[in-house]
């Protein structure tokens, strides 16, 4: 989940308005197409998250996909860690 919050909080934190008209999003006022990548979070150690993220960012990514990979969270079925 830790991921998740701080991708969320990066690209929330750097828009002011964010909308969607039917056809795009609208990012402070301009029709904005997103490119994305994945980053597999249990691939790799929280250390290593804010430089992939960086990275991410610097080959021009604008969203971050993940998985939930709901094994990791649910060991036990019906007990949620």
């Amino acid at each position: 989940m830790s991921v998740m919050k701080w991708c969320s909080y990066v690209m929330v934190s750097s828009a002011e308005n964010v909308t969607y008209d039917g056809r795009s999003l609208i990012i402070d006022g301009q029709r904005r197409l997103l490119f994305s990548g994945s980053i597999h979070y249990p691939r790799s150690t929280p250390e290593m998250w804010p430089s992939l993220i960086e990275k991410a960012k610097e080959g021009g990514l604008d969203v971050i996909q993940t998985y939930v990979f709901w094994n990791l969270h649910e060991r036990k079925q019906g007990e949620v860690s």
